[in-house]
């Protein structure tokens, strides 16, 4: 360690252009990789990421000449498909989204993401109460015009979630009873993001298209042992069961997913995970080749030292073994200033990077969020890979060379 400071503090200008040239190969790598596991991993309150499979609103048209195409899905086209699938622990059935004018009256309010959901929206997502309770099955059956808010809103409009119990919030200009508040959920969860909820209407909206006509998305949750492969093909069979009962139409689940395929994209040939893993070595390799370049010239001056080293019985691995614990110290430093520059470009950025655009969307997260013992672990990874890469050749080349030629000063 007194050998590794004392190279350091004799060559400074390449000590800062090294861990500078880490830090920032290192910040891109795990902005991709923190954005890659924020909209994937199991987190509050979206907890059952990796048992997912999203239905989308799906498409209806007419068999015969494929006409009278239209997006949506109806309340009861929803439950036949999805209702008794053996794979499924809980399902979900969500009713359109809107962003409404809401306020605490109607002359004050602003635009606000309300969302309409059933019972099964809270196994689904974990998000928790504040004050008072969800609305009752009772009220679901009945369509009562009952409202659980977000603790941001009730403070703004009433001083407490407390106070917010039981009064009034008008959403697009109609009063709605207050019987829940609930801790605020961030945009960055696409999925459980909201700031009111509501039950959902089962009425449809029209009766015709054989009753297909509606706005309803499903969420089906997987039981364990259970994979979303093999649900999604339950879903897929029971679709078709649901289409040889209709005389005229056909749905269509087109859009139908994980939460890994929703958030990015899907491939049969190439998967999100695979893809970031690409991304990141390009990204590493690029700047190690530079870095290598650096290094290589700093210890052509070293040489001499090497040289007299191994003709006192030093072995080779030895002496790149010193090699990469020297440039690991720069390397673990630029390490440390990579992951607070990643975290800084990626609160930065969080809006376009994570966010969900909804006008006045609430976007608070954690600083937990970018410090989890994991995040930890892969930037640790990350700098071993960096150094391995960058000072593996340098090290080997200036350690095969044999003694006589280098003391020789050829």
């Amino acid at each position: 360690m007194k050998q590794i400071l004392t190279l350091i503090r004799q060559n400074p200008f390449f000590s800062v252009v090294s861990i500078i040239g880490t830090a920032v190969s290192i910040a891109f790598v795990m902005v991709v990789y923190m954005v890659y596991d924020i909209q994937t991993a199991n987190i509050r309150p979206e907890i059952h990421r990796d048992r997912m499979v999203y239905s989308s609103y799906g498409y209806y048209y007419h068999r015969a000449d494929h006409s009278d195409s239209n997006t949506g899905m109806s309340y009861r086209a929803a439950h036949a498909v999805f209702d008794g699938l053996p794979g499924a622990e809980t399902v979900a059935y969500q009713g359109p989204g809107y962003v409404l004018y809401c306020g605490p009256s109607p002359a004050q309010g602003m635009r606000r993401t309300v969302r309409r959901v059933d019972l099964n929206y809270w196994r689904v997502y974990d998000i928790p109460l504040v004050a008072g309770r969800l609305f009752s099955q009772e009220e679901m059956d009945a369509c009562r015009d009952v409202v659980v808010i977000g603790e941001r809103l009730a403070r703004e409009a009433f001083g407490s979630a407390e106070e917010a119990v039981g009064k009034n919030y008008f959403v697009n200009f109609r009063p709605k009873r207050i019987v829940g508040v609930t801790q605020d959920v961030s945009s960055l969860f696409t999925f459980a993001y909201g700031e009111l909820w509501m039950p959902y209407s089962t009425q449809p909206i029209r009766t015709d298209a054989e009753g297909l006509r509606g706005g309803f998305d499903v969420v089906a949750l997987a039981k364990p042992g259970v994979s979303t492969v093999e649900l999604k093909e339950q879903i897929e069979h029971s679709l078709a069961r649901f289409n040889e009962t209709l005389t005229e139409y056909k749905l269509e689940l087109p859009d139908l997913s994980t939460y890994t395929e929703r958030q990015f994209f899907r491939s049969d040939t190439l998967s999100p995970a695979v893809t970031c893993i690409i991304l990141g070595l390009i990204l590493l390799i690029v700047p190690a080749i530079n870095v290598s370049g650096l290094i290589s010239s700093q210890m052509s001056r070293r040489v001499a030292e090497l040289a007299v080293r191994k003709a006192y019985g030093a072995r080779r691995s030895t002496l790149m073994m010193q090699l990469l614990c020297e440039n690991l110290v720069l390397a673990l430093a630029g390490a440390l200033l990579g992951f607070v520059l990643s975290c800084l470009l990626l609160w930065w950025g969080k809006e376009w990077m994570l966010g969900y655009g909804a006008p006045n969307a609430n976007f608070e997260v954690s600083i937990l969020l970018f410090l989890r013992p994991v995040v930890f672990v892969v930037v640790l990874a990350v700098c071993l890979l960096f150094n391995l890469l960058s000072v593996f050749i340098p090290a080997w080349n200036v350690t095969y060379r044999p003694i006589a030629e280098v003391l020789g000063g050829e």
